[in-house]
């Protein structure tokens, strides 16, 4: 199989990219920057080349999915070299933190630029291979935030409940061609997209107490209780070479119980559960 994985170069897309490549699979890995960091992330042993072999799991691309010209490039090298792409796993993606009366739109712009837009430049890009060869997958790893709108992380719970819409019409419209869409929906992972977050914490704002507060739970909630990346990696790898044909696939602990409840607990009783959760409200 000839996979492409986006946003390869920390965190879940890494660590996806580095167990599908043990698996035996053929991988391309995108990434805006290549550097130091990378070689720290599971699929240390990669060099630029454009040929895959053994001594190699992973070849490195460099794609930044907010450009058109580059998401297009990275799926035409893979389809120079392999003749044909199985794969695609739309991994990329940013976050941010902030009320929204004090975020700059030009702040959640660029949050749907990378979680929303991406995946759908990286998709169009995809699809004519894939229609040409008679099938394959397409894969987006959104967020358990795709369904529940966590306080000061509206844009991001927004770019997430936009993915949500965006793989469910692809799930329709892609079936007559053979092709699969897979929604991988994390709970909370253990990688840097917390930390490297943009953060909007004016100190004269008037949620100020109440961001203090869900800092300090969503620090903890993404440190030393979050899934390794290597396990959740695990999880996906699975999801996306069985033979289910269902749409969502929730992963990490937690991720299954606490989607649940958004289906079958009224919204007065989530949303007071999730208020209290982030001593918010409630």
């Amino acid at each position: 199989m000839i996979a492409l994985v986006t946003g390869a170069t920390r965190g879940i897309g890494a660590a996806t990219a580095a167990e599908l490549a043990r698996r035996g699979h053929t991988v391309y890995g995108g990434g805006r920057r290549w550097n130091d960091e990378s070689k720290n992330q599971p699929s240390t042993p990669i060099r630029q080349s454009s040929i895959v072999n053994r001594q190699s799991p992973m070849v490195r691309l460099t794609l930044d999915v907010t450009d058109d010209a580059s998401c297009s490039a990275a799926v035409e090298k893979v389809m120079q070299d392999c003749g044909r792409l199985d794969l695609l796993v739309n991994n990329a993606g940013i976050s941010h933190c902030g009320p929204i009366e004090d975020t700059p739109i030009d702040y959640a712009r660029a949050v749907f630029e990378t979680n929303y837009f991406g995946p759908t430049r990286m998709i169009r890009a995809a699809l004519p291979a894939m229609r040409r060869q008679g099938g394959g997958t397409i894969a987006i790893v959104g967020s358990a935030a795709g369904k529940i709108g966590i306080p000061f992380q509206g844009h991001y719970a927004a770019s997430k409940f936009a993915v949500e819409g965006l793989a469910e019409a692809l799930w329709h419209e892609l079936r007559p061609f053979g092709i699969r869409v897979v929604l991988i929906e994390p709970g909370d992972v253990g990688t840097t997209i917390w930390r490297d977050r943009d953060q909007v914490e004016p100190q004269d704002s008037c949620y100020a107490p109440a961001l203090r507060r869900f800092l300090a739970v969503k620090d903890r909630e993404m440190g030393a209780k979050a899934a390794p990346p290597e396990q959740v990696a695990a999880e996906i790898a699975d999801a996306l070479l069985s033979d289910c044909s269902c749409l969502r696939r929730p992963v990490a602990p937690g991720a299954q119980f606490i989607l649940a409840a958004r289906k079958l607990l009224p919204d007065a009783v989530f949303l007071r559960l999730v208020g209290r959760n982030y001593r918010g409200n409630g």
